[in-house]
């Protein structure tokens, strides 16, 4: 998934943390976001020789500088996420079409599901043209029964307040856990089904987000 914003019309809620993270927006034109749907990345990472600690990041970020060089002329570009960067990445899916809040915070996509993730933004000093964003009915509105509110056995996800994360927190990081290393309310969700991660991938990202939630409640 690829998009483009120029930087002359982003809103001030995405242009304050981006230059809070230290990148001089003055220097650049627009913002690239580049995202994955579904299995693709996961498998192509399968692939690879190695085992690097974080392969996302890693391989999203080598895959990032080849399409600069092949797509864009080797411009100048600053990477803004992953990085010190804040952005608000929900708000920006759905600024350039990709999406719109479910009610488990996270972005949900008429085709894709809940099965889609940003990888990388950044800053590059070329006049790309912006993406139209393609509006489409959310999906949740039209969802009867909402079986993701019934699937959470934390009773985290509400289909009017939304997503509450000190319980889904709490009830994650108990011995018996049964969401320690998925999320069953993400998995009840009709939209997308065929996108689903399967276990293995849904066990890394989910243990990267238990070790920060371990951290955040035993610092605190």
């Amino acid at each position: 998934m690829q998009a483009t914003l120029p930087l002359a019309t982003l809103p001030a809620w995405a242009i304050e943390p981006i230059a809070a993270g230290g990148a001089t927006v003055e220097d650049f034109e627009s913002l690239v976001l580049l995202g994955q749907a579904g299995t693709a990345l996961w498998d192509h990472i399968q692939q690879l020789q190695g085992n690097p600690q974080d392969p996302f990041d890693v391989v999203s970020l080598r895959l990032a500088a080849s399409f600069v060089t092949d797509h864009l002329g080797d411009p100048h570009w600053q990477v803004v996420y992953p990085g010190p960067a804040l952005l608000p990445l929900g708000r920006l899916a759905e600024l350039v079409g990709w999406g719109r809040a479910s009610p488990l915070g996270l972005t949900i996509n008429d085709e894709y599901g809940l099965w889609l993730a940003h990888r990388v933004a950044f800053l590059v000093d070329a006049p790309l043209p912006a993406t139209e964003a393609v509006g489409f009915p959310h999906p949740c509105d039209s969802c009867i029964g909402k079986p993701c509110v019934d699937a959470c056995p934390a009773s985290a996800v509400d289909a009017v307040s939304g997503f509450d994360i000190a319980p889904c927190s709490e009830h994650r990081i108990r011995d018996d856990s049964v969401c320690a290393y998925q999320c069953l309310a993400r998995l009840a969700c009709p939209v997308g089904a065929e996108y689903r991660y399967g276990p293995e991938q849904m066990a890394h990202h989910y243990a990267s987000g238990l070790a920060s939630i371990r951290w955040y409640l035993e610092s605190s």
